[in-house]
Formats: C-alpha cells, structure tokens, sequence
C-alpha cells in the first residue's frame, strides 16, 4: 500500500457495518470497482485519522437498485479484489502528484 492516504477526498457515503460480534462500526465507501468480473466496494473506516487499513467487500446487487456488501471468504478472491483497489490508489495518487507539478 502507497505511503499516505490522509490527502485523498472521500465522497460522503457512510455505511455502518455490523461484525460477527455485533458491533457496529462507521466506514465510508471510498471506491466501487471491479475486478475479475465481479463487482467490489472498498470500505475506509470512519474513526481514524491517518487511513492506513482498508476492508474490501463483495458487493452483491439485490435488484431495484439495492446491494449488499458481503464478506469475501476466499484469500485468492479477497487477493485480487484487494489488489485492483490498490491500483486504482496508486493511479489517483499519481494523478494528484501530476496536478500539482
């Protein structure tokens, strides 16, 4: 993963998400991409102020424009879905090093 994130603009897309535990915890939605054909959301937790740790999730279309977010079990799978997303951080941050020049 890239250096630093801290500089980047998320949309406002907050989803609060329930672990195995029942806890609750607040992400925004940084990114909805695919990869390998299937559809992933990247999650940014809310309560941290230096981003360095995100969650990537299935995203599963429920029709009438409803989706849910779901855990992505296999390594191989979560490997790849992660990896796109890193691609596309380490595109945006080039794109922002080359505005600022």
């Amino acid at each position: 993963m890239a250096d630093n994130y801290s500089e980047y603009e998320f949309e406002e897309t907050m989803v609060t998400l329930t672990d195995e535990d029942g806890n609750e915890r607040d992400f925004y939605i940084d990114e909805i991409y695919e990869a390998d054909g299937r559809l992933y959301a990247a999650a940014i937790p809310a309560d941290v102020e230096n981003i360095t740790e995100y969650y990537v999730f299935r995203i599963k279309d429920l029709g009438n424009d409803d989706f849910e977010m779901e855990d992505i079990t296999d390594e191989e799978e979560y490997d790849i879905a992660a990896d796109a997303y890193e691609e596309k951080l380490d595109a945006r941050l080039w794109n922002k090093i080359n505005e600022d020049e």
